[in-house]
């Protein structure tokens, strides 16, 4: 139908025909609200922790093996980050536009990333600010979270290789339609244990950098010649942040300062022991290089349920593919674990 409206000028009405009510109405994004909560509550989960964690060492991250209840916060941003990447680009029609878009997100989360763990904000309470270049830790939340969203977004731009209509028409399952996602997602898994379990670690030594340690300005050795331990002062992971990253540009308080070797107050933090081992005074990098790689997998994880979100429509259909999913990788990580593959 068209709408009548009365021009206020000259007081002649006048005929607008449907089609440009419609074009004249502001577009609006439709968001998915399961999806906001998840985020808000992940949020909040975030900053309980944060700030609770100290009291609270059983919520807090484990000083190295083991789950508590903050190393679920960091899966459930990089599966928020996968599950929305099929809301967002497929709003995009060409793949250069969507590239761009990628690729400048990408760059605004490493600058925030940088700026806000890089080491900018010494003292906010005194406004003691500035970056020591020699001393700039590189890695952090956001820059894990922008690794992770490159590597799958541009597999979502390039890797599709069938239609979306598929799915409706039952040609094809939502599986067949992005196997080349769980290809890559398993190619990753496996150039992470390869890495893991391959990699030398030979002795190294550090100075301890922290201003509030005890014994700053000391030279700490640690002895290894290893290959394939998962403990704190001889894994790959560590190995190849040193190497590649720089001792000095590492995380100075990671979480196994708190471990049973190092303080007779763990799982809270508290002093050293006389006989604690040198590497309890070390740095180190939980969103290093090695483990934001494996990182990627959760987010491929997130892009799967994101398609289920986008190309069914039922509820019931949707539920049963989640439910499916969620089981099979319970199972797979159910058999890492009791196989002792993965510790960490």
């Amino acid at each position: 139908m068209a709408e009548i409206k009365v021009d206020p000028v000259d007081d002649h009405t006048m005929v607008i025909p449907e089609t440009e009510i419609s074009a004249q109405k502001p577009h609006r994004t439709l968001r998915v609200a399961s999806l906001d909560i998840f985020r808000g509550l992940t949020v909040a989960l975030m900053i309980l922790v944060d700030d609770a964690g100290g009291e609270w060492p059983m919520i807090g991250h484990a000083p190295w093996h083991g789950c508590n209840l903050a190393d679920f916060v960091m899966p459930f941003f990089l599966f928020i980050v996968g599950m929305a990447i099929p809301l967002a680009l497929k709003r995009i029609p060409s793949k250069g536009k969507a590239v761009k878009k990628v690729v400048f997100r990408t760059l605004k989360l490493l600058f925030w990333g940088l700026l806000l763990q890089g080491g900018f904000s010494h003292a906010p309470d005194k406004l003691t600010y500035g970056v020591d270049m020699q001393m700039i830790r590189f890695c952090g939340i956001l820059q894990r979270i922008a690794f992770a969203y490159l590597v799958v977004a541009l597999a979502e731009i390039f890797l599709k290789d069938a239609q979306s209509n598929d799915i409706a028409a039952g040609y094809c399952s939502v599986f067949r339609l992005y196997c080349w996602h769980w290809l890559l997602g398993a190619c990753i898994l496996i150039l992470y244990l390869a890495m893991l379990y391959g990699i030398y670690v030979p002795d190294w030594q550090f100075a301890v950098h922290d201003k509030e340690s005890a014994v700053y300005g000391r030279v700490f050795a640690v002895d290894c010649n290893v290959r394939g331990k998962l403990n704190p002062p001889c894994n790959a992971v560590g190995y190849i942040d040193r190497e590649i990253l720089g001792i000095n540009h590492l995380y100075l308080k990671p979480a196994w300062r708190r471990a049973k070797a190092c303080t007779d107050n763990s799982p809270y933090e508290g002093p050293f022991k006389n006989d604690a081992p040198s590497w309890c005074h070390a740095p180190f990098e939980p969103e290093g290089i090695l483990s934001s790689i494996s990182a990627v997998l959760s987010t491929i994880i997130g892009v799967h349920f994101g398609h289920v979100l986008v190309h069914l429509k039922g509820h019931s259909e949707r539920l049963k593919q989640w439910i499916m999913m969620g089981f099979a990788l319970l199972i797979l990580g159910i058999v890492l674990h009791f196989t002792h593959v993965i510790y960490i």
